[in-house]
């Protein structure tokens, strides 16, 4: 495993690549209703044009740049780790603070900015797992696939409970309904993160368990050195026939049931599908650019500050869908949204690669790791 103090690109590349594709998701919360995020028929049959886009945004961007940031993440705690060392410090304090600032960071985003913040996830499962990146590497894996499977049967059970209950029952109160409107003020903007945020944070001892199992296989890989030389080119096509088929498998049962309890029932298989198809895209990336790091530089800096380029994207968009553009909520198109995406990810690779050229680390970045040295003191 690499002990070095420098930069890992290939961590750098994933990374920014992540930040980037996670828009394409993420654009439809802050633009849409909840429902649009998981059915394309929310507000009636759609045409070709938005079934096509769904299934774009479905099989390129749905689950793939989440399970990989978890990836990422648990990879990140072993390197941290291992560099607190390096550098004389006792590690297991420095990663406590690190992740109790993520969650302070979590909580600020998700209220005031995004109820689908994943720092706070993110940090809570990080200040549970953390000390088990002492495991061994095989040991490591079997508890990462083991907790994916715990994750899945859960959100199935979840699925199949809510089946049972009579529809008029899910129907959500005049009121409540009235409440949860995310633009027209401040205080609507504010409530609405703030309870559908909320939301999320109930549904963390069952999301626990996938974003754990993510982070889990991401130690397991950095110990293995993945993220130097990846994986065979046997086993990449392997992961990525079966992480398609299921994709794909997945994507029939959506539009077969008529979209029906989609986040739910077709969810977990879709995450466990998008994760072995990045996987092999990355194994075959981090060849590109452990040979040739120069080719993908522009991706790599938008690595380097993917906590700041994340908290751009939700102001941004916040400020655009739910204040300058607010008469217009809900009623854009989804294939309208994945070309605004795709503008936001020119933007974010310009200013990226200007910011990396020009100062350097991302201000975030900066200002969270300086907070997580603030009072380190070296071993006696």
């Amino acid at each position: 495993m690499n002990t070095t103090m420098d930069r890992i690109v290939s961590l750098d590349l994933l990374r920014g690549i992540a930040i980037l594709g996670i828009l394409f998701m993420n654009i439809v919360a802050f633009a849409m209703s909840f429902e649009a995020y998981t059915n394309v028929n929310f507000d009636g049959q759609a045409t070709d044009t938005e079934k096509t886009a769904f299934i774009f945004q479905t099989l390129l961007a749905k689950e793939r740049f989440i399970s990989l940031f978890c990836v990422l993440f648990g990879a990140g705690i072993v390197m941290f780790l291992e560099r607190a060392r390096a550098k004389n410090f006792e590690p297991y304090p420095l990663m406590s603070t690190r992740l109790g600032l993520l969650i302070l960071f979590g909580f600020i985003h998700i209220t005031v900015l995004f109820f689908g913040d994943i720092l706070l996830t993110y940090g809570l499962t990080g200040i549970i797992i953390y000390k088990w990146s002492e495991k061994e590497p095989a040991q490591l894996m079997r508890r990462g696939v083991i907790f994916i499977f715990v994750g899945m049967l859960l959100l199935m059970g979840i699925a199949w409970l809510i089946s049972l209950f009579p529809q008029d029952m899910m129907q959500p109160d005049p009121e409540f309904a009235a409440m949860m409107n995310p633009v027209g003020s401040f205080e609507n903007f504010f409530n609405y993160n703030l309870m559908m945020g909320m939301n999320m944070v109930f549904l963390f001892p069952v999301i626990f368990w996938m974003t754990a199992g993510g982070m889990l296989i991401g130690m397991s890989l950095m110990k293995r050195g993945f993220f130097s030389h990846g994986t065979s080119l046997a086993n990449e096509l392997i992961l990525f026939t079966l992480g398609g088929a299921l994709s794909v498998f997945q994507l029939y049962m959506i539009f077969e049931t008529d979209f029906k309890n989609a986040l739910w029932t077709n969810g977990p298989l879709n995450w466990v599908g998008g994760l072995m198809m990045i996987l092999a895209v990355a194994s075959r990336l981090v060849k590109i650019v452990t040979a040739k790091p120069q080719w993908l530089m522009f991706l790599q800096n938008c690595g380097k500050m993917a906590f700041t380029l994340y908290i751009f994207q939700s102001l941004t968009m916040a400020l655009t869908f739910r204040v300058f553009l607010a008469d217009n909520h809900g009623d854009w198109l989804l294939h309208h949204l994945m070309a605004v995406a795709g503008v936001m990810t020119v933007i974010q690779i310009i200013l990226a690669n200007l910011w990396q050229k020009y100062k350097g680390q991302g201000p975030l970045e900066k200002l969270w790791r300086d907070q997580v040295y603030k009072k380190a003191k070296p071993i006696a």
